[in-house]
């Protein structure tokens, strides 16, 4: 017999031998209550807080908003465009832009 058929009968024996092992006993788990987490969103950060933006239409700063965390030391700013910056006290940091509908 050529060395590649021996090689692919040894993968397949281990396979087969090594299928059980991985599956692991599961018989000790029987007795445990089974349990589900309540998810929350964990998207949403409780500790922003929005910054009101008066700015008037064709000033700089229209259709920004602003949200801040003065706890965490931290602040987002939204441009009219989309796009995400972020602040951890050290000047804002581009984070992501609006996704394009294609």
């Amino acid at each position: 017999m050529k060395p590649i058929i021996y090689i692919a009968a040894i993968a397949i024996l281990t396979s087969y031998v090594s299928t059980p092992i991985l599956a692991g006993d599961r018989e000790h788990d029987q007795g445990r209550q089974k349990t589900t987490k309540k998810r929350t969103a964990h998207w949403y950060d409780h500790g922003m807080q929005v910054v009101v933006n008066n700015a008037a239409t064709a000033t700089p700063g229209h259709g920004w908003r602003y949200f801040t965390d003065p706890v965490a030391r931290r602040a987002v700013v939204i441009s009219p465009q989309g796009d995400y910056y972020y602040s951890r006290g050290e000047g804002l940091n581009w984070i992501a832009a609006e996704q394009s509908g294609s």
